[in-house]
């Protein structure tokens, strides 16, 4: 047994075994010298016959009427399909037809669109052009009734002064030089309007050159361009009528990522912690590394400890990030864990649902069964060792399997080991506190009962053994993912398989469990520990937050007379259940290893379609040139009115900084006026003038406001002239060349109305057949039933008596169903049947019926169990060799008929690795058959007093009608 209180996960391995030996009692009964006298008055009934008829009779009927359905079915669905089949290659080759019409059309009209295109972008430009134009002419009226209201004003000004200082030589003076200031600002004004107006005309006739000259170097492209893609489709038109190659497929192989164990890890942090050496315990002492013969298996030990979080030196490449890249051979070393990157799902705080669990059954089988066959194939003398006395000395051995029938093997011992608490330090057995009914031995036994029995009577003869083992470790995560148990789990069996191949005399007992050849299945359970197992000191649960397993190993096979073609027969055979794990492995297997399909050619000679459809790019691609050239004229008509309308800002800009130049003189001239007026005494008319200068400014800001809703009126007259130009564009277009969806469009429908149609019809036909089908087995149903009324009132009366049938008196007969017919009673085909289907009716008096016939057994053969470290043993000095014990148990009879029984065993308890000691099991020696024995008095005892029960009560009934009982034992 595997210990230590700083381990996360603990591993036990015990082998247990009995010697078996299989013995048959038979009974006969008889009245008096003549038994078949004792049935004169006994009657068969023929009821069950009956039943048995009528229920044939169901049975064919119903399977007629359901073939006939079936087959109705398949036709209606075949025709549908058909039906669907030919409506739709119609469909898609009217849709085709459709479709390179429209083509050949957009083809024949592309000329006249190309000139309604440019039609449109012409009268696009014309009436932007106008609008723009007519803007301008609003903006520049505004500024001349800016002007006139600004020399009215001054007018006005210029009189009340005048009339203020008429008669006054200073105040003329003043105002002939305010009137000298407002010319030269006027003549100022005009000089410098004009040469903005002179540098925008120079700068719009300079750009009109520009655009004139990209215009034509753009069409020039254009039409360069519209001329290379139709010569590309008249080259692709003619290179698609030539043969050409179609797709074919060939497989490739994808290897996906799988991680690599590594051998070199190294824990140093955790080793200084807690003082752990590497060294496997438990023989009497420490064995040191240098013990080892390979030294890749040393390493593996440390798989013992808690997780992979402490291995110092992590490989990139032995971290696997989800369960598809876990390795599913079983080389020696171990796997890093990062929850970084864990891609996997999650396990809930309930623990593992019963699809994870079967993905961890997948893996471990998949290691299983990967150590074995590696140690067969490169580690062979540990494998023959294990062997040599077991008939499989290099012999390879069969894979393990994990089926419905070890599942519910390894689910019962999960649940016996819940029900008696049996902690994750216990093996499933009598010494951990449970009876002897509930350990993992009984439950195999009652399990493989029937196949132990078959194969004894097969190998009649020949000693048939039966080995079965059970390996026990612990699994826990320190994070709750399926990645991180795996990995965990997979670490513990590195340590509990490879770290106990120390060398050819020191192999471990979970090592040795797993070699033996003659396992074929392993029932693989996990039990969740509760929170009162993972706190006990040694239990080796380092994280409690999540959930903890025990996970148990249950092996089972039997050799056949250690002969290894005997027993790989019987290994090979299908008696050991249907695979649960097949799918879980495959979904692994193909993420990590798939065939994809690669494309090759054929050569083919093209239809008209296939024209069409090859040229369908090139006319696409002469369709989309035309379209850029029609929009790099778009463009760079875009980019002319853009330009043009930034000249006119420009020009507006100039015009009006020229006007605030003319106020600003304006106002200097008015206010060197007024100074001087002031200066002379006159009046002050700054009043006045205020009164002017805001008339002027509110006529200001109302033009304002004004040009800024022309502004937004010309930018949406633009707008809607592009709109509508386009919309009529659409519409010739539209008119060359009509749309074809609305007519797709509805073949397509038509043929979702077949499909629909052909549905309904086998919708309906089904319901006819199902209700026709209930119909009758409701009728047979109603008879069959009223048999068995009539059989079970019958039966009321007999009683059963060891092999033989009392029928008692009766004061009620049974009356016939009326509904059934009454059948012949046919003759029974089957000699068994002929056995054990005998009826009685009532009689006068009560009488023994036998069994029609009952045929002596042969001796069954000795049943050998191999013991591999069975749980309670006697010392013995005979041991060849301290770390190898052997167990010999044999079964003789003595010359006076008596049973003895020896056995010598060396010392093999389990015990704990912090005691510095390993589990240890023998290698494998088993008594090979003696002369048939006798069972035991005790079990003779048992045997004699169940039959004199039955002898007595017989005795007791029968003795009043003159009939004798007597009972005869048969020993093997």
């Amino acid at each position: 047994m595997r210990n230590s209180n700083t381990n996360n996960w603990r591993s036990t391995a015990l082998v247990a075994g009995a010697i078996l030996t299989a013995g048959v009692v038979t009974t006969t009964s008889t009245t008096d010298v003549h038994a078949d006298n004792s049935q004169n008055n006994a009657q068969v009934s023929n009821d069950q016959v009956t039943y048995d008829q009528v229920r044939a009779t169901t049975d064919q009927q119903l399977a007629q009427l359901q073939s006939a359905n079936d087959s109705k079915e398949a036709q209606q669905a075949t025709a549908n399909e058909q039906s669907n089949a030919a409506d739709l290659a119609q469909t898609n080759a009217q849709i085709d037809q459709l479709k390179a019409s429209h083509a050949a059309l957009e083809q024949e009209q592309a000329g006249a669109i190309a000139q309604a295109q440019a039609s449109t972008a012409a009268s696009i430009e014309a009436q932007t052009s106008a609008a723009n134009a007519e803007y301008q002419q609003q903006i520049n009226t505004q500024q001349q009734n800016e002007a006139t209201q600004r020399a009215a004003n001054d007018q006005q000004y210029a009189q009340a002064v005048n009339q203020a200082a008429e008669n006054q030589q200073a105040v003329a003076d003043i105002n002939a030089q305010y009137q000298k200031a407002l010319s030269d600002a006027a003549n100022t004004q005009t000089s410098q309007a004009q040469a903005a107006a002179n540098n925008y005309n120079s700068a719009v006739a300079k750009e009109n050159d520009t655009y004139q000259g990209k215009l034509s170097a753009q069409q020039a492209t254009n039409a360069e361009n519209i001329k290379n893609a139709e010569a590309s489709l008249a080259s692709a038109t003619a290179n698609a009528n030539k043969p050409y190659e179609v797709a074919t497929t060939n497989d490739v192989a994808v290897t996906g990522r799988v991680a690599k164990p590594q051998t070199d890890v190294k824990v140093p942090a955790y080793v200084t912690k807690y003082g752990i050496h590497l060294e496997v315990r438990g023989y009497n002492g420490a064995i040191p590394v240098s013990d080892y013969t390979y030294p890749e298996f040393a390493n593996t030990y440390y798989g013992e400890y808690p997780d992979s979080a402490v291995i110092t030196n992590k490989a990139a490449e032995s971290t696997p990030h989800d369960i598809s890249e876990m390795p599913l051979d079983f080389q020696p070393g171990l796997l890093s864990y990062d929850a970084k990157n864990d891609h996997s799902e999650k396990v809930s705080a309930d623990g593992l649902t019963a699809d994870q669990v079967q993905v961890l059954r997948a893996l471990a089988l998949s290691w299983e069964n990967g150590f074995r066959n590696n140690v067969f194939q490169n580690y062979r003398e540990f494998y023959n060792v294990v062997n040599k006395n077991d008939g499989f000395v290099n012999v390879a051995p069969v894979d393990l399997v994990s089926t419905d029938f070890t599942d519910n093997i390894a689910n019962q011992v999960v649940a016996n080991r819940t029900k008696y608490n049996i902690d994750n330090n216990s093996h499933t057995v009598i010494s951990s506190g449970m009876p002897a009914e509930a350990t993992y031995t009984s439950v195999i036994n009652d399990a493989t009962k029937n196949l132990k029995k078959n194969l004894t009577s097969e190998f009649n003869g020949k000693t048939v053994y039966t080995d079965v083992n059970e390996n026990l470790t612990t699994m826990q995560a320190g994070t709750p993912t399926l990645l991180n148990y795996a990995i965990n789990l997979y670490n513990s069996m590195q340590g509990m398989y490879y770290g106990e191949l120390v060398n050819p005399t020191h192999i471990g007992g979970h090592a040795v469990n797993l070699l033996c050849a003659g396992v074929r299945t392993v029932g693989i359970g996990f039990q969740k520990l509760t929170d009162e197992m993972t706190a006990k000191n040694g239990s080796g649960v380092s994280d409690r937050k999540n959930p903890s397993y025990a996970v148990t190993f249950d092996h089972v096979g039997f050799n056949i007379d250690y002969d290894a073609n005997l027993t790989k027969e019987v290994q090979n055979r299908n008696v050991w259940g249907t695979s649960t794990v097949d799918a879980q492995l495959n979904t692994i297997k193909t993420a990590q290893y798939h065939v994809n399909k690669v494309p090759g050619t054929k050569t083919v000679t093209p239809t008209a379609t296939d024209v069409q459809k090859a040229t369908a790019s090139e006319q696409q691609k002469l369709a989309d040139v035309k379209a850029q050239a029609q929009q790099s004229l778009d463009a760079l008509a875009s980019a002319h009115q853009a330009s043009l309308n930034k000249l006119a800002q420009q020009y507006n800009d100039a015009k009006a900084q020229v006007k605030a130049n003319y106020d600003v003189a304006v106002t200097k001239a008015a206010s060197v006026r007024d100074a001087a007026l002031k200066a002379t005494g006159v009046i002050n008319l700054q009043a006045y003038k205020a009164q002017l200068d805001s008339a002027y400014q509110n006529l200001v800001k109302a033009d304002q406001v004004a040009a800024q809703k022309l502004a937004a009126d010309r930018d949406a007259k633009i707008a809607n002239i592009k709109k509508v130009e386009n919309v009529k564009l659409d519409a010739k277009i539209n008119e060359l060349v009509p749309s074809v969806d609305p007519q797709i469009k509805q073949l397509q429908d038509q043929h979702q109305a077949v499909i629909a149609h052909g549905d309904a019809v086998l919708a309906e036909l089904k319901a006819e057949n199902k209700a026709a089908y209930n119909k009758l087995a409701e009728q047979f149903n109603v008879q069959l039933a009223a048999i068995q009324r009539r059989e079970n009132a019958k039966r009321a009366n007999e009683v059963r008596l060891a092999n033989n049938t009392v029928v008692l008196p009766s004061a009620v007969k049974v009356a016939n169903d009326g509904n059934i017919d009454t059948v012949a009673f046919p003759t029974a085909s089957n000699p068994l049947q002929a056995e054990t289907t005998g009826r009685v009716q009532t009689v006068s008096a009560p009488s023994i019926v036998k069994t029609a016939t009952q045929t002596p057994i042969a001796v069954a053969p000795v049943v050998t169990t191999v013991n591999h470290a069975a749980e309670n043993t006697v010392k013995s000095n005979e041991s060849s060799a301290p770390v190898v014990t052997q167990t010999t148990a044999v079964a003789a009879t003595t010359n006076n008929g008596t049973q003895t029984s020896v056995a010598s065993t060396a010392d093999n308890k389990a015990t704990k690795a912090d005691n510095s000691e390993k589990s240890v099991v023998k290698a494998g020696t088993v008594a090979k058959k003696q002369t048939p024995a006798k069972k035991s008095e005790s079990s003779q005892k048992v045997d004699q007093s169940s039959m004199s029960i039955v002898a007595l009560a017989a005795t007791a009934l029968l003795g009043t009608l003159g009939i004798t009982y007597s009972s005869k034992k048969r020993h093997n």
